[in-house]
């Protein structure tokens, strides 16, 4: 033996090195899931937010244009207190549904998950130009969903007369 000794472990520098660089990976990989779990959760709130825009504008839509009382002017006429009474397209000018209040066609509540957001509709006159045709009156309805962040989604829609 020549009385040299060989060290075959790690040092203390070295170990700390290979912890520093483990715990960035590990912060960068949960900065990476944090990020993908936030774009899931707003997709999932999209989708919802457009379901509840599609199913009132649905509402809206299967009325029809024309007011049957001669009355074309937006907004509920005379005795039209609810949207069960509404008929016709212009009269859901104004009409809102606060969170907590979100009913389906039939009046039932929407599932609790779709309670947290608000709808509100507004209808208005106008005059589309459509090249080929020219100037199409009608009235374009649109819907618009809240969520308690106040981040809204929007669908309109135009009629033509």
């Amino acid at each position: 033996m020549n009385g040299k000794t060989r060290n075959d472990g790690f040092t203390l520098v070295e170990c700390l090195i290979a912890a520093t660089i483990l715990t960035v990976a590990v912060l960068a990989v949960s900065a990476a899931i944090g990020s993908a779990q936030a774009q899931v959760h707003y997709a999932l709130k999209t989708q919802q937010a457009v379901r509840l825009a599609e199913a009132l504008m649905g509402r809206i839509l299967a009325l029809p244009y024309n007011d049957p009382d001669g009355v074309s002017s937006p907004g509920p006429e005379a005795g039209e207190s609810s949207v069960w009474k509404f008929d016709n397209m212009d009269d859901f000018d104004g009409y809102a549904e606060s969170a907590g209040q979100i009913k389906d066609a039939a009046g039932n509540p929407f599932p609790a998950e779709y309670q947290i957001f608000s709808r509100s509709v507004t209808v208005r006159y106008e005059t589309v130009n459509v090249p080929g045709l020219g100037n199409i009156p009608g009235l374009r309805a649109t819907v618009t969903v809240r969520d308690p962040a106040g981040v809204t989604w929007t669908l309109s829609r135009f009629v033509g007369a």
